[in-house]
């Protein structure tokens, strides 16, 4: 079951780079956005790694961001642990805001629609 989620990123962690234990190179990126869920906020964190970690280089918090994920749970050692698997994210660029432009003033002498 994948889920789709549009939020606001409110953290936002340092790349971190290493070597797994099987001698493969890996980036890694986590954040955490908050979405609106019927009126309450809720937070989602999320490990961004390989080619999702390029598409947040340019984020910051408080952008929006569109996210696919797959919840899963693994057991070790008798207990339970949750995770939020991303596979797709989507920063949101919002367009410069322009000055608004203002409308041209009428003159009424000019416009030949005079009452009589």
């Amino acid at each position: 079951m994948v889920i789709r989620e549009k939020g606001i990123i409110t953290h936002l962690m340092p790349e971190v780079s290493g070597t797994s234990k099987a001698g493969n190179a890996y980036t890694l990126r986590e954040f955490v956005i908050e979405v609106n869920d019927e009126g309450y906020k809720n937070p989602l964190h999320f490990k961004a790694l390989g080619s999702a970690v390029g598409e947040l280089a340019e984020a910051v918090e408080g952008d929006t961001v569109e996210v696919s994920y797959k919840p899963s749970s693994r057991e070790h050692n008798g207990r339970w642990y949750d995770e939020n698997r991303l596979l797709h994210v989507n920063v949101i660029r919002q367009p410069a805001v322009n000055a608004p432009v203002a409308a041209p003033v009428s003159n009424p002498i000019e416009d030949n629609d005079l009452p009589f």
